[in-house]
């Protein structure tokens, strides 16, 4: 049985020692609690800086590819031109010389006359009255001069010869004709090319800013596309890591209530234990003083101490 000093100092004690394990299980809880929400405080920044970092170096990069084309298509366009112009200059000559021609063939379309003979036989007259001296001066040594037959002599030689120089002079103004109509689709041709040339360089220099331009307004949209889901990713792990913390740190409150209450309910045990203890204590003093001999002081001792 126990005796009333085994039962005061037990439920001391036992009620100190459920309190004591009460507070070592808060203290772990809290301690707990805290790790999980300073690992999520530390690990955030990193998340959210990680992701503007990556989405600073694709914007950057993309910048950096969108310029490096534009420059490019604007350098084969700058190029192109240039070229273009190159062959231009090659051609003048050609669309000078070409445009020349061109303005002289109205007068050389004109039909070939007489009187052009002097412009393309300029030799024609001298010619002519050295052949007909000499047909003369060889009809006269003949003993023939005023002859009716040597007179039709000259009169044939001379058209004849008139007549083969008016074609040769005819011909030489044809050819005269021709060459001034060659260099006039010389200058046409080449300022056809020259033309078609420009036109195609600026097609494809229009063509290649466009192309630069739609290469860099498209590297800019992905960039931002990424930055912007990586921005999101990275908030929404943040608020996860946040939340998971949160939940475990309220979940440690819980806890830590708990074992406060456990720990005051093991208290209250032992309270009651040993208040039991002492009630039966009380009986057996308030039992031995009815039973044989009484009350004496010689068993007040055995009765409160529980030694006989």
């Amino acid at each position: 049985m126990p005796s009333l000093v085994t039962s005061v100092i037990g439920g001391i004690q036992g009620a100190s020692a459920s309190h004591n394990a009460a507070d070592e299980l808060t203290k772990g809880y809290t301690q707990a609690g805290q790790t999980v929400t300073d690992a999520a405080a530390g690990v955030n920044p990193d998340i959210l800086k990680t992701s503007a970092d990556a989405g600073a170096g694709v914007t950057g990069a993309a910048q950096t590819a969108g310029t490096g084309v534009t420059g490019a298509a604007s350098t084969a366009g700058t190029g192109a031109t240039t070229a273009a112009s190159d062959l231009s200059t090659m051609l003048n000559p050609y669309m000078t010389a070409g445009a020349t021609a061109a303005g002289q063939l109205t007068d050389a379309a004109k039909p070939f006359t007489a009187s052009m003979m002097a412009q393309y036989s300029p030799a024609y007259q001298f010619q002519l009255q050295q052949g007909t001296q000499a047909a003369a001066r060889a009809a006269a040594a003949g003993g023939m001069t005023g002859s009716g037959g040597t007179m039709k002599s000259l009169d044939r030689y001379t058209q004849d010869y008139a007549g083969t120089a008016f074609g040769n002079a005819s011909n030489l103004y044809n050819q005269n004709f021709n060459r001034l109509a060659t260099l006039a689709n010389m200058g046409q041709s080449a300022s056809t090319t020259a033309g078609q040339a420009g036109i195609q360089t600026a097609e494809y220099a229009g063509n290649a800013g466009m192309a630069g331009a739609e290469y860099a307004g498209n590297a800019g949209i992905d960039a931002a596309k990424y930055s912007g889901t990586a921005n999101i990713n990275a908030r929404n792990l943040a608020s996860s890591n946040t939340l998971s913390a949160a939940n475990y740190l309220a979940n440690t409150q819980i806890g830590a209530r708990q074992a406060q209450a456990q720990g005051d309910l093991g208290a209250a045990g032992q309270w009651n234990n040993m208040l039991g203890g002492i009630g039966q204590a009380a009986n057996t003093v308030a039992m031995a003083g009815m039973g044989p001999g009484g009350w004496s002081t010689s068993n007040i001792g055995p009765n409160l101490w529980g030694r006989g």
